[in-house]
């Protein structure tokens, strides 16, 4: 398939039809596929003054504006570095002085950050789009093109090298050492062909900009609908999904897991057809990024959305099986292996999924060693995903070969990272992170030698620093040391046999009988208390005087009765303040 030729194609015969509405209020503007490929073709000219083959960092939430820069580093010969926008301005500048970026383009939202950036970063040329000077730039490249007929979708044989590193796409969080997959036009122009021979896309039909782009699932995603002649709406705030969805009134959306359940839930709770929530038929959803829940597949079915699966890795440029909408899909599995040629797919003795083929990176930028790890000399791309393939080519992954949590975002993080930094905080003793339930919520284990409120202060404070996708969800503390292997290591299999984890306290013998010991000291509180009061009134009215050492026994006995009261007092606030602490962490997760 050729990305750059049906871009040129939908231009010369749509050249009126809408490639993007953008929302304006009550209403959408639509920009014609003639205006966009105008756009990328100005925007390449503006780039073009960063040097040929020039590494530009790319910064913003899911706009149009992202959209034609992306396309302009892609047809323009430049090398496009995908920023998240969730990371810290330190890790933005390190990834891009590790790139040897020359520039960063940004949307108007992303102005502190990308500020933080340029501070950090001396040299590098930063730009945003939306702004008076870059429209003014943009309208100038626009005038001289049109003028001069010189853009880029005016000029025949235009040769585009589709092996060259296109974009560099990080694979995991904030490390001390990022890796930066290379991938090319030539993987995305596959993405492209199996997604358009699996899925029905027709020119002129509706759908969204969903998935950040950022993600490789969602920047291929869009190339492929794009390409199909697709007019896309876009969405930059997924919470308003159901609404963006009925007012551009979609046919079909590339969603994860996640965004997929969150539309499932607002139409529910309007009616039980998607059809008639939202007034248009949604004929599929694909989840990718994440394999999908059996329960999640169901709740779309029973709402009258056909779910497809897909699943890949930033490695394989997004995805490497897709379900294809000819046949029927078999739940809980990811689709069948690419339809593109030259992709091919096998499971090795140990039952890792390997994939070769044009899809699959160059390597990991700066790091052949760990490139040679993942390529062999074969060309075999080892997945990390444990699964097989069915007789009738379906893909099963069973999981990850390391502990890698793939999250129900598609995000996917190293426990060992997040091991480390909980590592630093006062206190903690050992640590063990991993994901949890179907949802994948990161949970952190900890044996530490402070108290449980110190330890979710600590965690908090963590928290606020970190990406949204790296944070803690739920705290899990040990009343004793991880069991070790002989090398000094964790022994992960023990720990999910016999976890041995205490949620509540520290001190579980002290939970225990604090349920018991507060009602009883209160009791015992009042019943000396009243006897010390009403002993020797009866001895008065029997007519016998108190002697000073019976006034000093009743004296003690108050005191006894205070204390009692006192202490189940005491003992009653921890025992429900510990209590709130649970309701507290069933109610958020």
């Amino acid at each position: 398939m050729d990305l750059f030729a049906s871009f040129k194609q939908l231009r010369n015969e749509h050249p009126g039809l809408a490639a993007f509405r953008i929302s304006a209020g009550d209403r959408s503007i639509p920009i014609s596929w003639r205006q966009f490929t105008d756009d990328i073709a100005a925007t390449i000219r503006i780039i073009e003054k960063y040097g040929p083959g020039s590494t530009i960092g790319l910064l913003g939430e899911n706009s149009y504006e992202w959209m034609v820069s992306h396309a302009a580093c892609l047809f323009g010969g430049a090398t496009v570095v995908h920023v998240d926008p969730n990371i810290q301005p330190e890790e933005v500048a390190r990834r891009l002085r590790f790139v040897g970026a020359r520039a960063l383009i940004h949307s108007a939202l992303y102005n502190e950050k990308a500020e933080a950036v340029e501070r950090l970063s001396p040299g590098l040329a930063v730009g945003g789009f939306g702004t008076r000077l870059t429209d003014a730039f943009l309208d100038e490249a626009r005038t001289y093109i049109e003028k001069n007929k010189s853009g880029i979708f005016d000029r025949d044989n235009v040769a585009l090298d589709r092996a060259r590193t296109s974009m560099i796409v990080f694979t995991s969080g904030t490390t001390s050492e990022p890796r930066g997959a290379e991938l090319t036009l030539a993987g995305i122009e596959t993405f492209c062909e199996s997604t358009l021979r699996a899925l029905p896309m027709r020119v002129g039909d509706r759908s969204l900009m969903m998935l950040p782009l950022h993600h490789i699932f969602g920047i291929c995603a869009t190339y492929a609908m794009l390409a199909a002649g697709v007019t896309l709406g876009v969405c930059p705030d997924f919470r308003r999904i159901q609404d963006v969805a009925q007012r551009f009134r979609i046919n079909f959306a590339f969603l994860v897991p996640a965004l997929a359940e969150i539309l499932a839930a607002k139409i529910e709770r309007r009616g039980r057809n998607a059809e008639e929530v939202l007034g248009t038929r949604i004929e599929w959803i694909v989840t990718g990024g994440a394999p999908i829940s059996r329960r999640a597949h169901e709740r779309l079915q029973a709402l009258g959305i056909r779910s497809l699966g897909a699943y890949g890795l930033t490695e394989t440029t997004a995805c490497y099986s897709m379900s294809r909408a000819s046949e029927v899909f078999k739940p809980g599995s990811a689709g069948q292996i690419s339809l593109a040629p030259g992709v091919e797919a096998k499971v090795s003795r140990e039952g890792e999924l390997l994939i070769r083929g044009p899809n699959v990176m160059k390597g990991y930028y700066k790091m052949p060693e760990k490139t040679a790890q993942a390529i062999d000399r074969d060309g075999w791309f080892h997945t990390g995903d444990r699964g097989r393939i069915d007789e009738d080519g379906f893909v099963w992954v069973a999981g990850r070969a390391s502990r890698t949590i793939v999250l129900n975002s598609g995000k996917k993080v190293a426990p060992e990272e997040l091991e480390e930094k909980i590592l630093g905080l006062p206190g903690v003793l050992e640590v063990v992170v991993s994901g949890e339930g179907e949802s994948r919520q990161i949970v952190a284990e900890i044996y530490a030698s402070i108290p449980e409120a110190q330890v979710q202060a600590a965690v908090a404070s963590l928290n606020r620093i970190l990406p949204v996708y790296q944070r803690i969800s739920r705290v899990v503390l040990r009343a004793e040391p991880f069991q070790r292997t002989s090398s000094g290591k964790i022994c992960h299999a023990v720990r999910k046999a016999a976890p041995a984890v205490v949620e509540s306290n520290r001190f579980p013998k002290f939970h225990a009988w604090l349920k018991f010991a507060w009602p009883i000291a209160l009791i015992l509180g009042v019943l000396v208390r009243w006897l010390s009061d009403m002993v020797p009134e009866i001895i008065r009215l029997c007519g016998i005087r108190l002697s000073a050492g019976d006034r000093v026994v009743c004296a003690v006995c108050e005191l006894i009765g205070d204390t009692l009261l006192a202490l189940g007092a005491v003992l009653a606030i921890v025992f429900f303040k510990d209590i709130a602490v649970q309701i507290k962490k069933r109610l958020r997760f």
